[in-house]
C-alpha cells in the first residue's frame, strides 16, 4: 500500500517538474487549437539531489499529459492557471513546481533527517510585451509559492515548509524554424525563498553538527539564479520529442556559507517523447 501512495505522490511532483522542464504546448500552431488534447509521455531528466548540491540522480518514467484552453481556466505542461483576470498585457496565473526527495545516499546530508520530495504552488502575474499565439510570446512573470513536503516513511506527511519565488523572463518561438516544425524557448531569472524554505535543504542544527560539518542557520533572501532553454520537435502530427537544459547558479545566495550547498553551479538536462493520443472535436474559445 506504501508503495501505492509513493507511486502517485512520485508521479504529482514529476508532473510538476515536466511543467518547468517542458514549457512548450504540444499543439500545433493554428488559428483555434482543440479544447482539449490528451496524451502519453516518457520522460528522462538528470537532477541534483537539491540546489547547490555536488551529487544527482536520474529519472526515467512514463507520465500522462492533459492540455485544456478553456476561457477561465487552462492546462497544460506550464501548470494549471486559472484567469482570474485578464487586463491588456496583464495575466494571472497559478505557478507550479516540484522537487523529488533528496536520497538517502546523499553524502553532504549523511546522518541528517531525511528530506522528502515538495510540492510547490501559488499565484503568479504575468506581464507580455509580445504575443502572437501560444507559442511565439515575450513575457515576464513573477511567483510566489507555498511550498509543501510529502513524506511516507510513516504514512503520509504533508507539512509546510516556508515560501519560493521567483522573477522569470520567458521567450517562445515556433515561427523561426516553421518549416522544420521546431519551436523553442528560453527564459531565466533569479530565485527567492524565506528562511524555512531554505532551511529545509541548508540548515544544521547544533546537535547535528560533525568536526566536518558545522551547524548553519539559514536565512531567507536571494538564493540563485536560472537559465533554461527547451526545444520541441513536432515528428508527425501526433508525435513530438523534446529536450530540455538549465544552468543553475547560487554565488551570493543566502545559503552559500552552509556546508551542505558544496557547488555554486548545477545543471538540469531532460528528454521527452510526446504521444498526443487524441484531441476534442471542439475548439478552444
Amino acid at each position: 500500500m506504501k508503495a501505492i501512495f509513493f507511486n502517485r505522490v512520485l508521479l504529482v511532483v514529476m508532473y510538476a517538474l515536466m511543467a518547468c522542464l517542458f514549457p512548450h504546448l504540444p499543439g500545433a500552431k493554428a488559428d483555434k487549437l482543440p479544447l482539449y488534447e490528451y496524451g502519453l509521455a516518457a520522460l528522462g531528466a538528470r537532477f541534483p539531489h537539491y540546489r547547490g548540491s555536488d551529487e544527482y540522480s536520474t529519472y526515467v518514467l512514463p507520465v500522462p499529459y492533459f492540455v485544456y484552453r478553456g476561457k477561465r481556466l487552462q492546462a497544460n505542461r506550464e501548470g494549471v492557471r486559472g484567469i482570474f483576470f485578464r487586463y491588456r498585457n496583464i495575466q494571472s496565473a497559478l505557478s507550479l513546481f516540484g522537487t523529488p526527495p533528496v536520497p538517502n545516499e546523499n553524502s553532504a546530508r549523511r546522518g541528517l533527517s531525511r528530506r522528502d520530495g515538495t510540492v510547490e504552488i501559488g499565484p503568479a502575474v504575468r506581464y507580455f510585451f509580445y504575443q502572437d499565439g501560444e507559442n511565439d510570446t515575450l513575457y515576464v512573470e513573477s511567483a510566489v509559492r507555498g511550498v509543501l513536503s510529502v513524506g511516507l516513511e510513516d504514512g503520509l506527511d504533508i507539512a509546510g515548509q516556508g515560501i519560493s519565488a521567483d522573477c522569470t523572463l520567458v521567450y517562445k518561438n515556433s515561427s523561426l524554424f516553421s518549416e522544420q516544425k521546431i519551436r523553442y524557448h528560453l527564459s531565466t531569472g533569479p530565485l527567492f525563498g524565506d528562511s524555512r524554505f531554505h532551511s529545509f535543504y541548508y540548515e544544521v542544527d547544533s546537535h547535528e553538527a560533525t568536526p566536518f560539518r558545522q551547524s548553519y542557520q539559514a536565512g531567507g533572501g536571494y538564493g540563485g539564479w536560472q537559465l533554461s532553454g527547451s526545444v520541441l520537435k513536432e515528428i508527425t502530427a501526433k508525435l513530438q520529442v523534446a529536450l530540455y537544459g538549465k544552468w543553475l547558479n547560487t554565488s551570493g545566495a543566502v545559503f552559500a556559507d552552509s556546508p551542505l550547498a558544496r557547488t555554486t553551479d548545477n545543471y538540469v538536462i531532460g528528454s521527452m517523447l510526446i504521444w498526443k493520443l487524441g484531441e476534442s472535436s471542439a475548439r478552444e474559445p
